[in-house]
């Protein structure tokens, strides 16, 4: 079958900076590939909507989040005619005739060209045909944030882009190898990039591209690698046959065709991040370039993937239908550990300052849990010890507020922002720490974790029913507003991370009063008042905005903390309300073209790829599912049915 058919990439891009339905673009790439491709129509983070009229350009892409930002990028603008000044003013209306993860087909409607592209796995091939008669000749506008030379070979050029928003050493730099079918006349730089001429008899530029982050040399002999002797239709073939393998892992019995489209395109969203960093020598040795300490350094390196939001859902997912490829993933996390000596928390392509908790503990715990443990565990382990242990003064590695944490039990929220969400993240993670700690036989760290795993209780208060903000001292925040987002919580308030204690339903359960009162806080979560105060955020953020236009109550699905509340129905001995609520967020809040709030990297999407199979990783660090009816009629996992 072909499953490449069913995926739509344009989901998720219906987003700007205020209202997200994904925050996605419409990627061209191999899976995990090491390079995206993809149309642009705006410059800025939210480079593509499917709104907007005009194609500024092809670009070759490593942003993982419009929140992130780009880095190494490229800009190939196909163009005749005069050279505008800006690259908006360069803009074609245009025209789409195919947008696959393998293969694109667009016609640039004001030069009259046709421009296709098929990616390999660290380049791609580009193809520019002249679509109207007279002599007018081909030209490609390469953006600003690079510089160009040309070799020996006039048909060779070379470059490198130097654009980054932070996570690097420097010098930094995607380095890349230009190959032309045909020479250009002549490469005019200019100070917004530069300008390839080609002949007024030349039909047709075919443009091989290959990009490495170690040199020159290197992208030079990732092309002739990868593209030397690949023409356009076998590079479309070998992408369709690798994308259909994994996209088939999973064969789906669908309600109806537009479910098998939102599935499938879900899946694919779910192959992307993270992207491998990996290169290949000339004698076949996999080497990388390393954000964190600029050397280049033998074996795998994975970027691009924020564990906050992807240990609950996509890290199982990989677990599940695809462990092969996790194990490969993992070691790549494990040499980002080596080389930065902490865990990652939110690399791109290294360490950044964004979001809380060290969550690399709870995608370890839950691979050695589901049996992939043919890795060097123990020295993962080292990695999350030292966050469990060590105080860091830099805010891209380990725990904030880690030292009273270990003090008193908690993060004191007049000392630390969003102190009440890093302690409910703390145990939980902690609790990971534990379980891997348990599997390698250390079982006095194990004790400790277990007993730290508690400390969510610290943060709770009777009195209101709520998790809440604490103070060193231990009294409590005042005023408090169930309603309030910020101070003490991260992207949400009091209803969005109360319930965040996955680890421990039964000792939540016990806080608020029973299993029945459980389900009541969820019942009255569901069907809470929509609005809320924006707390200490200087505005509406758009994760407020969101839960706002659903209808469902504080149930904020778009965003990640809430994602396994409706669960803990099921847990309660409510199965029926699981299923209920569940099949009501996957059937209102998804669609083929919208997703309910910020994708990030495949978790939004593998929530959607659970609901509809019928089981749920509540606990990442357990190896097992909440069952509930699936959304969809059947399913084929790797062979097995469901």
């Amino acid at each position: 079958m072909n499953y490449l058919n069913k995926v739509q990439l344009r989901q998720g891009t219906y987003s700007e900076r205020d209202f997200s339905t994904g925050s996605t673009l419409p990627i061209l790439a191999r899976p995990w590939g090491m390079h995206h491709w993809t149309l642009q129509t705006q410059d800025s983070p939210w480079r593509y909507h499917p709104d907007h009229p005009k194609f500024q350009g092809l670009r070759l892409t490593h942003q993982p989040s419009p929140w992130m930002n780009d880095y190494g990028n490229l800009v190939v603008t196909p163009f005749t005619g005069n050279q505008m000044a800006a690259i908006e003013q360069q803009s074609s209306s245009y025209r789409t005739h195919a947008l696959q993860p393998n293969y694109l087909d667009v016609e640039l409607l004001r030069y009259r060209l046709r421009l296709e592209m098929s990616p390999s796995e660290r380049g791609a091939r580009l193809v520019v045909t002249r679509l109207g008669p007279g002599a007018i000749r081909i030209r490609l506008f390469f953006d600003a944030a690079h510089t160009v030379a040309a070799t020996a070979d006039p048909q060779n050029y070379l470059g490198v882009s130097r654009n980054h928003t932070g996570g690097v050493t420097e010098p930094f730099g995607l380095h890349f190898a230009l190959q032309f079918n045909v020479a250009p006349t002549r490469y005019v730089p200019l100070t917004d990039g530069g300008v390839f001429e080609f002949s007024d008899s030349v039909q047709r530029v075919e443009l091989a591209v290959a990009g490495s982050f170690i040199s020159g040399d290197q992208a030079r002999t990732t092309l002739n690698r990868e593209l030397q002797s690949k023409g356009m239709e076998l590079l479309i073939h070998e992408g369709a046959t690798i994308w259909n393998e994994l996209l088939g892992r999973i064969q789906l019995t669908p309600r109806d065709a537009e479910q098998e489209g939102l599935f499938y395109s879900c899946l694919y969203r779910c192959l992307l991040f993270p992207r491998f960093l990996d290169e290949m020598t000339d004698d076949g040795r996999t080497v990388h370039y390393s954000p964190y300490d600029g050397q280049i350094h033998s074996g795998s390196l994975c970027a691009d993937s924020g564990f906050w939001d992807t240990y609950r859902t996509l890290y199982p997912l990989l677990a599940w239908v695809y462990p092969d490829k996790l194990r490969l993933i993992l070691e790549g996390w494990l040499n980002a550990c080596r080389e930065s000596g902490w865990s990652p928390k939110w690399p791109s392509p290294g360490a950044r300052d964004c979001m809380i908790g060290t969550h690399y503990n709870v995608v370890v715990a839950d691979a050695v849990a589901r049996g992939i443990t043919d890795w060097n565990v123990e020295e993962a382990f080292h990695y999350l010890w030292k966050d469990a242990m060590t105080p860091s003064d830099d805010p891209c590695f380990g725990r904030i507020g880690l030292k009273e944490y270990q003090e008193l039990g908690f993060v004191p929220a007049d000392r630390f922002q969003y102190a009440t969400s890093a302690t409910l993240d703390y145990a939980y993670d902690d609790f990971c720490i534990g379980r891997v700690a348990r599997f390698l036989g250390k079982n006095s760290e194990a004790e400790a974790m277990e007993r730290r795993a508690t400390n969510y209780r610290n943060v709770f208060d009777p009195a209101v029913g709520f998790m809440r903000g604490r103070h060193a001292d231990g009294t409590w925040r005042t005023p408090f507003c169930e309603f309030e987002w910020g101070g003490p919580f991260i992207e949400g308030g009091p209803w969005q991370h109360t319930f965040n204690v996955p680890h421990d339903p039964a000792g939540l359960a016990l806080l608020l009063g029973g299993r029945d009162a459980l389900t009541q806080k969820l019942d009255d979560l569901l069907s809470a008042p929509r609005h809320f105060s924006v707390g200490n955020y200087p505005h509406e953020i758009h994760e407020m905005t969101e839960m706002a236009q659903a209808n469902f109550g504080q149930y904020a699905h778009s965003n990640q903390p809430v994602h396994h509340f409706l669960f803990l129905y099921a847990w309660a001995g409510q199965p029926k309300k699981t299923e209920h609520w569940v099949h009501r967020v996957a059937n209102e809040l998804y669609t083929v073209e919208k997703f309910p709030g910020d994708e990030d990297n495949g978790e939004m999407a593998a929530w959607y790829i659970f609901a509809c199979l019928g089981r749920f990783p509540v606990c990442p660090g357990r190896p097992d599912f909440a069952h509930f009816t699936p959304l969809a009629p059947g399913a084929v996992v790797g062979g097995k049915p469901l």
